[in-house]
């Protein structure tokens, strides 16, 4: 029985999906626009979360890793760059190696009736460049006190930071002050004084060797 139905021509023109839902192959299905940018986007926060945690682990060496500390601020000085040294600007102690350390070594000797001289070993100070200075204190009325570091003076040093008075057993509460230094060292430097006094009666007296980093 014939039917009455039109009949549809066929068409020349092929679908682009072939027919039903689109799809690529599924050996070469391309990346799309927004499967991109979200793989971006995450990458970009792993580098954050990346950032943090290196800058983290940077500042709890630098505030508590003495080793890490050193390294930096010789690494610094090395390039001589003049990138702001590890320092403090609140007051607190400087940690060793930092601007701003500071550091007190100190003695006792005797002060007889005789005169006499006799050296003194006092510490070691690190490399760095320091402002020095050195004093000595008696306990009562002396007669002469004179002092200055060993010669040769360690390398670097500028002077020996001698200091000295005269007296004649009159003047009490006595401290001799010498006069300031610079060391700029590269090694430690083995601090020595050589200490002359003499005075009324035998008496303890201490000597100070002071120093303060820049560098």
């Amino acid at each position: 029985m014939a039917s009455n139905m039109p009949t549809t021509p066929p068409s020349n023109v092929t679908p682009l999906w072939g027919g039903g839902s689109p799809s690529w192959p599924s050996a070469a299905v391309p990346p799309g626009c927004f499967s991109e940018l979200a793989r971006l986007n995450q990458c970009y926060n792993e580098v954050q979360m990346m950032e943090m945690i290196l800058s983290k682990v940077v500042c709890d060496l630098a505030q508590n890793n003495t080793a890490f500390q050193q390294c930096l601020v010789n690494a610094i000085a090395a390039s001589g760059s003049n990138v702001p040294l590890i320092g403090v600007t609140n007051g607190a102690d400087a940690q060793p190696g930092q601007v701003g350390e500071y550091v007190m070594l100190s003695a006792q000797f005797t002060i007889g009736t005789a005169l006499g001289t006799q050296v003194l070993t006092l510490g070691t100070l690190q490399p760095g460049d320091w402002d020095i200075t050195m004093y000595a204190a008696p306990s009562t009325y002396i007669d002469i006190l004179a002092f200055t570091l060993v010669v040769p003076v360690p390398p670097g040093f500028n002077g020996g930071g001698g200091g000295a008075f005269f007296g004649a057993g009159t003047e009490q509460g006595v401290v001799v002050v010498g006069s300031p230094l610079r060391a700029l060292t590269s090694a430690p430097s083995l601090i020595a004084v050589s200490i002359v006094s003499q005075a009324p009666t035998s008496q303890q007296a201490s000597i100070y060797f002071t120093a303060r980093r820049r560098r």
